[in-house]
């Protein structure tokens, strides 16, 4: 059935017969229709069910009225959806934003229309599996102790790329711990915390993640920017386009029901 039809359900039973127009629709097809409408209750998805037919049937209705279907068409088929798709094209008006209520989208929504933060790394990992507490404790007095050594060389980046070549159980070892460019969802959660705290340069504890201990040294950092409203445009356009014919298909969906003899379930508040 096509994607259009799909429906958050809510929490109002199916109460007796469900009929459109005088027609019956016959519970074995609800149930059936179930599958396509999980849902956390029964009577969640029984409903879900039960709308989503209700709806085909005025569809397949209205679509025959336009000569886009035969009058008995399976509402499961591709020839069906495509129907139902021309109706749509011919009988809900496409609503394009203005620029104006881009703009109002951009300003409201600020926060959504920034760069994404970029970090260049390089770490040195300490291996420690889990469970095994003697060795975190081992691993995190010798990585105290690379801290240190690292603190006291004349160049610190240069040790600390000489000490991950040699320490790391990271395969970055061969490029001096450099793990390039990392932005947010490429590393583990503690690790892109302390990455993006701020920090510049060595830091000045080691950080522990699922994998073990981390010494980072952070040679770059650039914060997210705010992007300028016309580098975004485009993407809000479509957004808005989207959102608005969704609305309006809705609206056309309404007034299907209103104008219809529906028994059985409740459609409209």
């Amino acid at each position: 059935m096509s994607a259009l039809l799909a429906s958050d359900a809510d929490d109002r039973p199916l109460v007796g017969p469900v009929t459109v127009n005088g027609r019956e629709i016959p519970q074995t097809q609800i149930y059936a229709e179930m599958q396509y409408h999980p849902a956390d209750t029964s009577r969640e998805a029984i409903y879900a069910a039960a709308r989503a037919l209700v709806l085909a049937h005025l569809l397949r209705e209205r679509a025959f009225e336009c000569g886009l279907c035969e009058k008995d068409i399976d509402i499961h088929s591709e020839v069906f959806d495509a129907a139902v798709e021309r109706l749509l094209e011919r009988e809900v008006p496409q609503v394009d934003p203005t620029q104006a209520q881009r703009y109002d989208y951009y300003t409201e929504h600020r926060q959504r229309f920034t760069s994404k933060p970029l970090a260049e790394v390089r770490h040195i990992l300490l291996l420690v599996k889990p469970g095994e507490k003697v060795a975190q404790e081992r691993q995190w007095k010798f990585a105290e102790s690379l801290l240190e050594d690292i603190r006291k060389a004349p160049d610190p980046l240069l040790r600390f790329a000489e000490l991950a070549h040699r320490h790391s159980d990271c395969s970055s070892r061969d490029a001096g711990g450099s793990l390039g460019q990392v932005g947010p969802g490429d590393t583990v959660a503690p690790f892109e915390e302390a990455v993006f705290a701020g920090e510049i340069g060595l830091m000045q504890s080691p950080v522990r993640t699922k994998y073990g201990w981390h010494l980072i040294y952070v040679e770059q950092l650039e914060q997210g920017r705010p992007l300028d409203f016309s580098y975004v445009e485009k993407n809000i356009d479509r957004y808005l386009r989207e959102k608005l014919r969704r609305q309006m298909i809705a609206n056309y969906l309404n007034d299907l029901v209103r104008s219809a003899d529906i028994g059985g379930i409740r459609l409209l508040n």
